[in-house]
């Protein structure tokens, strides 16, 4: 027989021992991705190769923001973590990467990756995924349609406005100055579809088609001239163009035009990269001695990073400030951010803020199922930019503003009227 002395020792063992059984039990039901103090995000996106700029400024904003709230201890004593994980752009790539992410690395979900094709090929994974064990992309940094629509949408929580979206708003603008001709350079694949039929939709509405449609191959660098595809739309008459394709492709279609004296306004979506787009053309003024930059329009899914009476502006730059992020360690390579502060850093970090407000509704009690039904409960709020954000169960998207930014001799500006700026 134990003698009664013995017993107190037994006793908290076994209380020990009880506790970290339900511990354990407790993260088992957490599921995938979550700890007593952590949460693990996987971002599928380019970090090698020449659009390896959009995956790192998007995480370098989202990591300032999980930064900064991580340091703030976290929502519900947890902390945010990315595992970035490349796939260089490549569409073949997109799909075993996400799989990897998801099954192997077990990242509560994915977030944040970038580029319209690789997401097309995500997508079914996501869905095997969503239908199994609750899977969730948030915040992918596209403006394609599909994800917005069954039967991907209820598996995808989007931040930013779509294509459809930015390309209706600047086609009502050029039809409020009184250009109608509206000419199209797109690349030639599936990303210049989906702009190419979002145009296609909007003048639709004014009755109205293309009077000239040129394509460009995808991967034409900035060397590359453009000016085939200039006689294109010379030819059909346009007095607008809309420019859908990568920084350096419409880059030098921009130069191209000026240089040949046609200063017709020209317009890019949030897709083109404006900075790095600018940033190339800066460099051929110095060359050429003449100006470039002017009668140029481009829509943004987030306002200018120099808008800073924005209360959201105003964070971002102080957390950039505070971290200077410049890209993951040991993934991808040869990119080095130009600047401080970019429009692609930006949208990381409002992602990871909206990402953040949905995990403080869902509680300590942490689930993909809890994250899914508290973002669905989210309704409306605000990420401090003056402009509603929403989600509901009928809503998959924040945010649904377009930003008309231009570039000057300052930097870059905001207007609400784009008819200021162009002539």
């Amino acid at each position: 027989m134990t003698p009664r002395r013995e017993l107190k020792p037994l006793r908290a063992w076994a209380r020990w021992l009880l506790l970290g059984a339900l511990t354990c039990a407790g993260a088992a039901l957490a599921g995938p991705g979550v700890s007593a103090t952590e949460v693990v995000l996987g971002q599928p996106a380019a970090f090698s190769g020449p659009s390896a700029g959009l995956g790192v400024e998007m995480w370098r904003g989202a990591s300032a923001a999980f930064a900064e709230a991580n340091d703030a201890g976290g929502v519900h004593g947890r902390k945010v973590r990315i595992v970035a994980a490349d796939d260089a752009f490549n569409p073949e790539q997109a799909a075993p990467v996400a799989l990897r992410l998801l099954k192997d690395q077990q990242v509560f979900a994915l977030f944040g990756g970038v580029g319209d094709a690789t997401l097309m090929k995500v997508l079914p994974v996501l869905l095997r995924a969503s239908q199994r064990e609750q899977a969730l992309y948030f915040a992918p940094a596209s403006g394609a349609q599909p994800q917005r629509e069954p039967p991907w949408e209820p598996a995808v929580f989007n931040v930013r406005a779509s294509y459809r979206q930015e390309i209706r708003a600047i086609v009502d603008a050029f039809i409020a100055l009184g250009r109608r001709r509206i000419g199209l350079f797109v690349q030639n694949d599936a990303f210049g579809a989906i702009g190419r039929d979002a145009i296609l939709r909007a003048l639709q509405d004014y009755g109205i088609k293309p009077v000239a449609d040129a394509t460009y191959r995808k991967g034409q660098e900035y060397a590359a001239s453009t000016r085939p595809q200039l006689d294109v739309l010379r030819a059909g008459g346009a007095d607008v163009i809309i420019a859908i394709g990568t920084s350096q492709a419409c880059a030098a279609l921009i130069r191209d035009a000026r240089l040949s004296g046609w200063d017709i306004p020209i317009h890019s979506p949030s897709v083109v990269g404006a900075d790095a787009l600018v940033s190339l053309l800066r460099a051929e003024e110095q060359r050429v001695q003449k100006p470039l930059l002017d009668n140029l329009i481009f829509t943004q899914v987030v306002p200018s990073y120099e808008d800073t009476d924005l209360e959201a502006v105003q964070q971002y730059r102080a957390a950039m400030e505070r971290y200077r992020p410049t890209a993951p360690a040991g993934v991808g390579g040869g990119y080095t951010p130009p600047a401080l502060y970019s429009f692609g850093s930006l949208e990381g970090y409002l992602s990871a803020r909206a990402f953040l407000a949905v995990l403080d509704k869902v509680g300590p009690e942490l689930t993909r199922q809890r994250f899914h039904e508290a973002a669905e409960a989210m309704g409306k709020f605000d990420l401090g930019l003056r402009a509603v954000g929403e989600l509901s169960p009928t809503r998959h998207q924040v945010l649904s503003k377009v930003w008309f930014t231009h570039f000057t001799a300052e930097g870059w500006r905001t207007t609400s009227a784009p008819g200021t700026v162009l002539r």
